[in-house]
C-alpha cells in the first residue's frame, strides 16, 4: 500500500478517534496511542535513529510553540514560582522518582536514575487539551504556572536524561556535558532567536504563509546548531520561542495559530509512535514478565503521582505561601506525555541492555497518566473552586 495513503488513513483516523474517545469518556489521547498499538501489531520501526529524528522535529515544535505563545507580561506574578517549580521541582521529582525504583522496584543504579530523568518533566498541552474541551481556563494565574513549568522543565529533563546515558554508557567528561548543554543551548537559543526576529520583520512579503516557512526555518536552525555544538537542542528552541514571541513580530497572531494547529498534529504523531513501540517492546521480554512490568509501571506510576510529584509541588509552593487547593491541583495536573515519550527513545537508541524493560515502564506510566490523570482534572479542579468559564 502506499504510504501516503497509510499516514492519510492513520491522521483521518486519528482525529475521527476523538469524538469516539470523548463519547465513550476516555481522554482524546488514548485513542492516539491505541491507534499506535494496532499499527504496531502490523509494523515495526526497523531504523531507531529514524525514530529519534521524528520524535525530536515533534518534540522541538512543541517546545518552541509553547515557548513563542508564553506570554511574560501576564505571567510575571508567578514567574519566580514556575522557574523554581521548572528546575527545583523537575530535579525533586526525578531524584524521587529514581530512588523509589533503586530501593523498592530494585532497578539498577543507572536504570533508576534514568527513569526517573524520562518522567520527571510534564506535558502541559495535554491539560490544556482537556480544559479547552470543557470550554474552561483555571483560576489565580494557575494556567500561567502549568505553562511556564511545562515549557522549561522538558528542556531540563532532557539534559538530565542525556547525562545519565552518558554515565551508563561509560562516556567521558560528563560535568562538561552538562555545562555545554546548557550554556550553548542558551546561547543558541537568543542569538539565533534575535537574527530571525529581525530577519521576519524585514522580510515584507506578499504571502503570509512564507512567514510560517521561515519561522519554522528559525526553529530547526536553533535545534540543529545547539545540538551540532553540544549544547541542548531543547532548551535552545524554548529560549529562542520565548524571545520570539515576547518581542515585535509581524503576523504573530496567524503564526500564534498556525503553529498551534502544528503543534497538535506533533503531539499525535508522539503518541502514535508510542504504541507502536509498544508491542516490539513487549516481544523483547518473556511472557511471564508481561503482567511483571504492567504492575511495575502501575506501582512506579502511583509513586509518581501520589507521592513524587505531591510532595515535591508542596515544598517548592508553600515557599511561596500558595493555598493547600493550588497545590493538590497543579501535583495533579503534572501529566506525562510528549517528552517522556521522546527521552524513552534515546534510550532506546542508546543500546542499553535495559533499554526496552525501560520502555515499557514508561509507556505505562503515560498510558496511566492519560487516562487517570485527565479522566479526574476536571472534577479535582471544580472540587477546589479553581476552574473558571
Amino acid at each position: 500500500m502506499d504510504i501516503v495513503l497509510i499516514f492519510g488513513i492513520i491522521f483521518v483516523i486519528s482525529a475521527l478517534s476523538c469524538k469516539t474517545a470523548n463519547t465513550v469518556g476516555l481522554p482524546t489521547l488514548v485513542g492516539f496511542i491505541a491507534i499506535g498499538v494496532v499499527i504496531g501489531l502490523f509494523f515495526e520501526f526497523e531504523d531507531m535513529l529514524i525514530v529519534e529524528h521524528i520524535c525530536d522535529f515533534a518534540l522541538l515544535t512543541i517546545i518552541f510553540t509553547g515557548g513563542f505563545q508564553t506570554e511574560f507580561q501576564k505571567a510575571r506574578p508567578v514567574l519566580a514560582m514556575s522557574s523554581a517549580l521548572s528546575v527545583a521541582g523537575t530535579l525533586m521529582t526525578a531524584m524521587l522518582s529514581a530512588a523509589f525504583a533503586y530501593y523498592i522496584l530494585r532497578l539498577e543504579f543507572y536504570q533508576a536514575m534514568l527513569l526517573g530523568a524520562i518522567i520527571s518533566s510534564t506535558d502541559v498541552e495535554s491539560v490544556f487539551s482537556v480544559l479547552r474541551s470543557k470550554q474552561l481556563d483555571l483560576k489565580n494565574n494557575l494556567g500561567y504556572v502549568l505553562e511556564l513549568e511545562s515549557g522549561s522543565n522538558d528542556p531540563f529533563a532532557h539534559i538530565l536524561t542525556v547525562v545519565f546515558i552518558a554515565l551508563a554508557t561509560g562516556t567521558p567528561g560528563v560535568p562538561l556535558l552538562f555545562a555545554q548543554q546548557i550554556l550553548v543551548g542558551v546561547a543558541s537559543g537568543i542569538i539565533i532567536a534575535k537574527l530571525g526576529q529581525f530577519l521576519i520583520n524585514r522580510l515584507k512579503v506578499e504571502v503570509d504563509s512564507v512567514y510560517s516557512v521561515l519561522l519554522g526555518g528559525i526553529a530547526l536552525l536553533t535545534f540543529g546548531a545547539a545540538s551540532q555544538f553540544g549544547g541542548s537542542g531543547f532548551l535552545a528552541v524554548y529560549v529562542g520561542g520565548v524571545i520570539i514571541g515576547n518581542g515585535k513580530l509581524v503576523h504573530k497572531g496567524s503564526l500564534s495559530r498556525m503553529y498551534s494547529s502544528l503543534s497538535m498534529l506533533m503531539q499525535v504523531i508522539l503518541f502514535i509512535v508510542l504504541g507502536v513501540l509498544f508491542i516490539p517492546s513487549l516481544s523483547s521480554l518473556e511472557k511471564s514478565d508481561i503482567l511483571r512490568v504492567a504492575g511495575v509501571g502501575a506501582l512506579f506510576a502511583s509513586f509518581v503521582f501520589f507521592v513524587a510529584r505531591p510532595l515535591t509541588m508542596f515544598v517548592v509552593m508553600k515557599t511561596f505561601k500558595r493555598p493547600l487547593n493550588e497545590i493538590v491541583l497543579v501535583s495533579w495536573a503534572g501529566f506525562r506525555g510528549a517528552s517522556s515519550i521522546v527521552f524513552v527513545t534515546h534510550v532506546l537508541l542508546s543500546k542499553l541492555p535495559y533499554a526496552e524493560y525501560l520502555f515499557s515502564i514508561v509507556f505505562f506510566v503515560v498510558m496511566l497518566s492519560v487516562i487517570v490523570q485527565s479522566s479526574f482534572i476536571i472534577p479535582i479542579a471544580r472540587r477546589l473552586k479553581l476552574t473558571d468559564d
